[in-house]
């Protein structure tokens, strides 16, 4: 079987993958603004400002818009897990902080733009995370 895509980090994405090998997820905070942004930057997508750090979030979001991959998966792996559903998250921190996820274990059917998703991390190997989100069950949402 055709192994799942791991993570190729790079100086900039590092912080966030090795919060993923603890569980945690991180997105960029900048220091002067207090906005938060995903994918990370060298600097500020608001102001500007070089002072961007890693913080820690609630791992808490919604469901902003998804999609049922039947068929034309590029890579080997995703070729295999034909259909999968795939989508963007909203996270609860702030408005328009995106974060892009499959939803293992969701039917088409109960995903609805706006519902409630908690984060879960998949572990690849020894030393490899993925966050990922699913249906937050009525204690989480």
């Amino acid at each position: 079987m055709t192994a799942h895509p791991r993570p190729a980090p790079d100086a900039l994405s590092e912080p966030f993958w090795s919060a993923a090998a603890e569980q945690r997820l991180v997105v960029q905070r900048c220091v002067d603004c207090g906005k938060y942004q995903h994918p990370p930057l060298p600097f500020c997508f608001s102001c500007a400002s070089v002072a961007v750090s890693f913080v820690q979030v609630s791992g808490r979001g919604t469901v902003f818009s998804y999609t049922e991959t039947t068929s034309g998966a590029r890579h080997p792996y995703w070729q295999k897990q034909v259909p999968f559903i795939s989508g963007v998250v909203e996270l609860e921190e702030q408005p328009r902080l995106f974060m892009m996820s499959n939803f293992p274990g969701s039917r088409i059917e109960d995903l609805h733009i706006g519902k409630p998703v908690q984060v879960e991390f998949e572990q690849l190997d020894e030393t490899s995370w993925i966050p990922q989100f699913r249906l937050a069950t009525n204690e989480e949402g």
